[in-house]
C-alpha cells in the first residue's frame, strides 16, 4: 500500500476520532511531514480531514470518498481477500467487470470474488437495453463479479439474491422499508431507488456458468430535479444513510456473498415472496400481439411470476411488468 492509502485506511479506521500525527506516523514509519503532505494529497482528493492543534487529523463523518480502504474495512473476515477495485469515473461497473474476467482474473489472482464500485458511470447499464443514470458522489454503482463454476440453472437465483442483499442493507443503514418490484427492481414507496442487472459468464455448450457478473445501482441523494425528465416520475433516493456510501458497499456486498451459498434454499424465495411489491396487485406487460394485464397472484420457485388473466393462469419468465393500483379503472 501507498502511504496515503494506508493513511487512509487508518482515518476511515478511527472516522470522526483524531489520530494525532505522531501516532500515524509511528504507526506508518514515516515522518511527521511525510504525513502532513498525505494528508494534503488526500484533501485534493476530495477527503474531508480536519486538522485540530494537539489533537490530529479527523476524517468527518460527513466525508463520503469512495476508496478500496474504506470499503474493505467493513467487509467480514472470510471475504477481506476479496479483489476490490474503486474508481473515481468509468463508463460502466459491469463491464470493468466483465474485462477483469476476460484478463483472467481469476487465474492470475487465485480469488473467486471481485467488487467493482464507481463514483460515477459514464454508460451505466440497466435491464432491457437501457442506462442507468449515474451522476458523481450521490448514488452507488457497484458490481460483483462472482467465480460460479456450475450449471447455469443452478446459478439463476443469484437475482433474486441480489435485490434481497440491497434491501437488507437499506433497512439496516435507513428508516425506508423496501420492497421489490419483479424481477429485481428495489422500490420505495411507488418509486426505484435501485437496478440490478445480472449477466453471465458461459459455456451454453454443456450448460454451465462460468461467472457471474451482478451490477447493482442504489440512487442514495440524487436530488430529484437532477434526474432526466422522463425519470422522475418514477425515480426517487434514499435521501439519506446513517452511513457512508463505502460500509453501504460492504454490506451489500456482504449481503450477496453470504446469499450465493443459500440460492436453492427455499429460504430465499420465501423471503422474496414476502418482500414483493407486486402480489396482489394488478398488472400489465407487453406481448408481440400487444399489451395484457391481470392480477400477480404468486411467484412459483423459479422466480417466474404467476398472474391470473380472463384468459386463464399465466406464467411470466422474463421482461418488465407495469403497476396498476387495484382501484384504478382498467385501461
Amino acid at each position: 500500500m501507498s502511504l496515503k492509502q494506508e493513511l487512509i485506511r487508518i482515518l476511515e479506521e478511527n472516522r470522526g476520532l483524531s489520530v494525532s500525527g505522531e501516532e500515524i506516523a509511528g504507526a506508518l514509519s514515516v515522518s511527521r511531514a511525510a504525513v502532513w503532505k498525505a494528508v494534503q494529497a488526500l484533501r485534493q482528493e476530495g477527503y474531508h480531514i480536519e486538522a485540530v492543534k494537539n489533537r490530529g487529523y479527523t476524517l468527518s463523518g460527513d466525508s463520503d470518498r469512495l476508496s478500496e480502504e474504506g470499503i474493505r474495512l467493513h467487509l467480514p473476515e472470510r471475504w477481506q481477500d476479496c479483489g476490490i477495485y474503486v474508481l473515481q469515473e468509468v463508463d460502466s461497473t459491469n463491464t470493468f467487470a466483465k474485462r477483469l474476467a476476460a484478463e483472467g482474473f481469476f487465474e492470475k489472482t487465485g480469488k473467486a470474488l471481485a467488487l467493482v464500485a464507481a463514483n460515477r458511470q459514464t454508460a451505466g447499464k440497466g435491464r432491457l437495453g437501457r442506462s442507468f443514470y449515474s451522476p458523481a458522489d450521490t448514488g452507488i454503482y457497484m458490481s460483483l463479479l462472482l467465480r460460479a463454476d456450475r450449471r447455469i440453472a443452478d446459478f439463476l437465483p443469484i437475482t433474486v439474491a441480489a435485490s434481497l442483499a440491497v434491501c437488507r442493507a437499506i433497512e439496516d443503514f435507513s428508516q425506508e422499508t423496501p420492497r421489490i418490484k419483479w424481477v429485481n427492481d428495489v422500490w420505495l414507496g411507488d418509486r426505484k431507488v435501485c437496478g440490478i442487472l445480472t449477466e453471465g459468464i458461459g459455456n451454453f455448450e454443456n450448460g454451465m456458468l462460468e461467472a457471474a457478473i451482478v451490477g447493482i445501482g442504489i440512487n442514495v441523494s440524487t436530488a430529484e430535479e437532477s434526474f432526466p425528465e422522463a425519470l422522475r416520475p418514477v425515480a426517487a433516493s434514499l435521501g439519506s444513510l446513517r452511513v457512508s456510501r463505502n460500509e453501504m458497499i460492504a454490506r451489500v456486498a456482504e449481503e450477496l456473498f453470504a446469499l450465493t451459498e443459500q440460492l436453492q434454499s427455499p429460504a430465499l424465495m420465501e423471503e422474496y415472496r414476502s418482500r414483493s411489491l407486486v402480489l396482489g396487485r394488478e398488472i400489465w406487460w407487453n406481448t408481440p400481439s400487444g399489451r395484457r394485464q391481470g392480477k400477480a397472484v404468486g411467484i412459483n420457485d423459479a422466480g417466474n411470476l404467476e398472474v391470473e388473466t380472463p384468459e386463464g393462469l399465466t406464467v411470466l419468465n422474463s421482461g418488465e411488468v407495469s403497476i396498476r393500483p387495484l382501484d384504478l379503472p382498467e385501461a
